[in-house]
This record gives structure tokens, sequence and C-alpha cells, in this order.
């Protein structure tokens, strides 16, 4: 054989030895990149759901985070009575009962002495407030789906129109804001109309709600609504501790909270991350968090290692 075949046969195995070792590079830096993403999704996994604090640490935490949204609330009480947000009041009404020291009355006394429009709205908070039939119908036509459930939960035998009509009673339909706004009208629903006994619908939504939480990263306001509709529903065991801590976790330094973690919103609001300033506590994510505090240590204390 020539040197000249020689040499082309050598190139030839060169060039095959260089590909075997290219094509065995990529495949070891696809397995480093699949593991690398497992191990990632494990450890996303048991930071957002296994409790890192002694209970001691939890009770401490706790206590302060909702002392400091207290004051946050009280800070801001003109601003949430200009708002008028019924749904708002309702749940520092719920407050109150829990945790009279936070003396959040004066609140929603002023709400209920208020003009509000429509009227039927303070039903929400007092069930024996006086609704007039044409102005609870005339607001369901113009509402939204989800606050169409919520105004029938208040006076069903009033609401011209049906649960079928509405999709309101469907199991798996509604997602996002409207699958906790289908719980909360149900919790509703249920102190006004006991005998239609929709406990199995209710369960199957909170389960629905909590298989969410267990891998959502991103601690904002929906993240606190989840929790906090699930607790009100009377399903404790179904929350996490390491969720509460979470909320914990994120509270501002001014006490409240907004509907941002990282560079991140609540997820039914915004599919890309943002970048601009950090936005300041506002009213609806900073008292649906402190509910779900309120709830989670004078309402279930035992549950959540406060004892």
């Amino acid at each position: 054989m020539t040197d000249e075949n020689t040499d082309t046969i050598d190139c030839q195995n060169k060039s095959e030895t260089v590909r075997k070792h290219f094509k065995l590079n990529w495949w070891m830096l696809a397995a480093i990149i699949l593991v690398a993403s497992i191990l990632s999704c494990v450890l996303a996994m048991v930071f957002n759901n296994y409790s890192l604090w002694s209970d001691r640490k939890f009770s401490n935490k706790i206590d302060k985070a909702i002392e400091k949204a207290t004051a946050w609330v009280h800070d801001n009480e003109e601003d949430i009575l200009r708002v008028k947000n019924a749904a708002l009041i309702k749940m520092l009404q719920d407050c109150i009962t829990l945790y009279p020291e936070g003396n959040f009355d004066v609140i929603h006394d002023k709400f209920m002495a208020t003009p509000v429009k429509p009227a039927c709205w303070k039903a929400l908070i007092d069930p024996n407030f006086p609704i007039q039939k044409w102005e609870l119908n005339q607001t369901i036509k113009n509402e939204c789906i989800d606050n169409k459930w919520i105004l029938y939960a208040m006076a069903p035998d009033k609401a011209g129109i049906t649960p079928e009509q509405m999709e309101f009673l469907l199991p798996d339909k509604w997602n996002y804001w409207q699958l906790t706004h289908q719980l909360w009208a149900l919790i509703h629903l249920r102190k006004i109309k006991p005998e239609m006994d929709n406990e199995e619908l209710i369960e199957h939504l909170c389960n629905r709600i909590t298989h969410k939480l267990t891998f959502e990263m991103t601690v904002a306001d929906s993240y606190f609504q989840k929790i906090a509709f699930v607790l009100y529903a009377g399903c404790p065991e179904k929350i996490r501790r390491r969720w509460i801590e979470r909320v914990i976790k994120n509270q501002g330094t001014d006490g409240g909270w907004n509907d941002r973690w990282l560079c991140f919103e609540s997820i039914e609001h915004r599919k890309r991350p943002v970048f601009n300033k950090q936005p300041p506590s506002d009213q609806h994510a900073t008292i649906q968090a402190l509910w779900l505090l309120c709830q989670t240590k004078y309402r279930y204390p035992e549950h959540f290692g406060l004892n």
C-alpha cells in the first residue's frame, strides 16, 4: 500500500474518531442537562412543599407577620374604604371573629354605613341585609361569570338565574381565578342553603386548588387566595405549612403584600416575567394574606403546630 493511501485511511480514521467523540460529548451534555433539570425540579418541589421552620420559629414569625399586616391595614384604612371591595371587607369581618385585637370593626362599620352601589353587595357581609330582587338580578346580568356565582349564592331564592345556566356546579370546567371564586361562592351558598349539599363538590375543588399549589412557585396574590379559600372551606388538612411559611417570607418591609414574587406575577395575570420596579403593597393581596394567617393561627392552630 502506498504512503498516499495510508495517509487517506489515517485521515478517515481520525475523522471517524472525531465524529464519535462529538456524538459522545453531545450525549454527555444532554444527560447532564437532563439530570440538572430533574434535580432542579426536585429541589423546587422540596423548597415549595416541606416546612423549613421549627414550630417555635413558625409561631414567632406568624405573630410578627399578623402584627405588621394589621398595622398596614389600619394605615391604609381610607384607601380600603374608598375602593369598597365587599369581598375584602368580608375577609376582615372573619378576621374580627378570629382576632378581635386587630380592631377591624371600625373599617367594617364604616363600610356598612356608607352607601354602596349596587347595595346588594352588602348582603355578602350581612346575610340579613335587605336585598331588592330587581337590583340583584340587574347586577347579576351586568357582572362577569364569577361575580354572578357569588351574587346568586347571596340570595338564591331571589336570583333569576340557575346554577346550570351559569355552569356553576361543574367540577372541572373552571381554572385560575374562576376556580377559586367558584369555591368562594359555594362556601357562601353552603351557609345560605345547606340543603343543596355541595360538600363533595367543595372538597373536589379544594383538591384541585391544592394540587396546583404543590407545583406553584410564584408567591403572589393568587397564591394567597388559594390558601385562604381552602382554609375557609374547612379543609386545613389539605394545606401544607410550608406554603404559609412562604407567604410570611414574602411579606414586604411595610407589612403588606403585592402581586409580585421576584420577577413573576400571578400566572393568571401575566405569562411572562416582568422586570420593572417592585410594585407597592396593595389591599387585595395584603388582606387575603392577613386573613389566611389569622385562619392559620386562630382557627386551626393545632393543625399547624401552633398549640
